[in-house]
């Protein structure tokens, strides 16, 4: 009897795809508590979105067949804007590690917009915020 054969691109999707999901909520719940500084909610949330790039990236290491050292996990753990695309550069092929590297950034800044969408959302849809007063704050006259 065969094992089962894992589909990592579509699991890598599901992740990448859950770290959107929850930064859209952290961005809800941030706007529903009003929380407008870092506390423990937003820590929460900021561990459960380290978790799901840590399942990615666990994924995409088993789809390469490789072992990320210990020092690997603990700099992505603190410093992931510069670990994750080492990770990215040495797993690659040339010509595929840039791309790699500027889909991790548009990754990272995809998610920062789907948390302020989120609290956007909420904002309006509780009555705290009108579009007229978004307007006017972005327009500098609010």
């Amino acid at each position: 009897m065969t094992p089962p054969t894992i589909d990592y691109r579509r699991q890598k999707q599901i992740a990448l795809t859950s770290l959107v999901g929850a930064s859209l909520a952290l961005g809800i719940i941030m706007a529903a508590l009003h929380l407008d500084r870092p506390n423990a909610v937003t820590l929460l949330g900021s561990i459960a979105i380290l978790v799901i790039g840590f399942r990615w990236l666990t994924l995409d290491s088993a789809e390469l067949d490789i072992r990320r050292p210990m020092w690997l996990n603990v700099g992505i753990v603190m410093a992931a804007a510069i670990f994750v695309p080492y990770y990215l550069y040495k797993t690659r092929p040339k010509g595929r590690r840039g791309p790699a590297i500027v889909a991790f950034f548009g990754l990272v800044l995809g998610c920062a917009v789907a948390t302020e969408i989120g609290a956007t959302l909420m904002l309006y849809l509780s009555g705290d915020i009108t579009p007229a007063q978004q307007a006017g704050d972005a327009n500098g006259t609010g």
